[in-house]
C-alpha cells in the first residue's frame, strides 16, 4: 500500500525490502514480522493497516495532518500485508 501511495506522488519515496534477502537492513530496522512500514527513519507502522491509518501518519510526520480531510476516502475494511516498507516524505 505504502508503494501504491508513493507511485502517485513525487512527494513520496517507497523502497520495499524483503528482510530475508536485506537481513542486515532486517536487523538495523529490527524487523521481526512483516509487513513493517517505517517512515523517515523514525516512525514504525507494524502489521497491516489500512490506507487511512497509513495516511493518518504520514501526514502526521510530515506536519500536514490539515491534509486528512482532503485527502481521506472513507475507511477500507482489511489491509493488504507485504514485506518490509521504508518510506520518506518530501512534504516538508
Amino acid at each position: 500500500m505504502a508503494h501504491a501511495m508513493a507511485m502517485e506522488t513525487d512527494k513520496l519515496q517507497a523502497d520495499i525490502i524483503e528482510a530475508d534477502e536485506f537481513p542486515h537492513l532486517a536487523r538495523q530496522f529490527a524487523v521481526q514480522a512483516v509487513p513493517k512500514t517505517i517512515i523517515n527513519q523514525t516512525v514504525e507502522v507494524l502489521g497491516s493497516v489500512t490506507e487511512q491509518e497509513l495516511l493518518q501518519r504520514l501526514l502526521a510526520v510530515a506536519g500536514r495532518e490539515d491534509l486528512l480531510e482532503k485527502f481521506s476516502s472513507p475507511q477500507t475494511v482489511g489491509a493488504i500485508g507485504g514485506p518490509t516498507t521504508m518510506m520518506s516524505n518530501r512534504m516538508s
